[in-house]
Formats: C-alpha cells, structure tokens, sequence
C-alpha cells in the first residue's frame, strides 16, 4: 500500500512540475511576442515621424534619428546629419551614357 501512494505522489509531483514549465514557456513567449509587437509599433510610429520631418527640412541639410533596441533593453539613439542639398541627396549615382549591357554566361 505505501508503494502505491508513494508511486502516486511521485506522479503528481512530475505532472505538477511539468505543468509549471510549460506555463513558463508560455509566458515566455507571450511576453517576447508582446515586445516584438510594442517595438515595431514604435518603429512604424518613428518611421513615419522620420518621414515627416526629412520632407519638412531646408535645402541647407537634414537631420535623421535612429534608435535601435537590443535584448538586453537597452536603446542607443543616434543622430544624423546629411549636409546635402535634398535635390542633390536624391540624385542618381550613374548619367544615363555611363555604363553598358553585359549578357550574363555562366562558366563552366
């Protein structure tokens, strides 16, 4: 009789213990998916924020802020300046006579 109420109590205590980790597990994944979701609102909040204020700034150069939030929590915000003209920042690298069609031939 007592290896039998020995053997239930060992049952009950694993099932108990394994019901406690996969609580944990959920959490866990609840509270880093909840995180994702606040960081990428933020994120499209400050894109657009960031948007707004380029088309907003003088010819003389434009200021952009970039933060960036690492697992550990902590969140690093850099600022920066481009001295550039807007029409002259938004160019094209290339003239249209520079360059050329090159067909592709895969060596073998």
């Amino acid at each position: 009789m007592t290896f039998i109420g020995l053997f239930l109590k060992s049952i009950f205590i694993m099932v108990l213990m394994v019901a406690i980790f996969l609580i944990g597990i959920v959490s866990f994944i609840y509270l880093r998916v909840k995180r994702m979701t606040k960081q990428f609102r933020n994120g499209s909040a400050k894109a657009n924020r960031t948007n707004h204020r380029q088309q907003q700034s003088s010819a003389a150069g434009s200021t952009k802020r970039r933060s960036a939030e690492y697992d550990d929590g902590v969140v690093v915000e850099e600022e920066l300046y481009d001295e550039r003209s807007p029409r002259q920042a938004n160019r094209k690298i290339f003239a249209k006579d520079e360059g050329e069609y090159v067909d592709f031939e895969e060596e073998k």
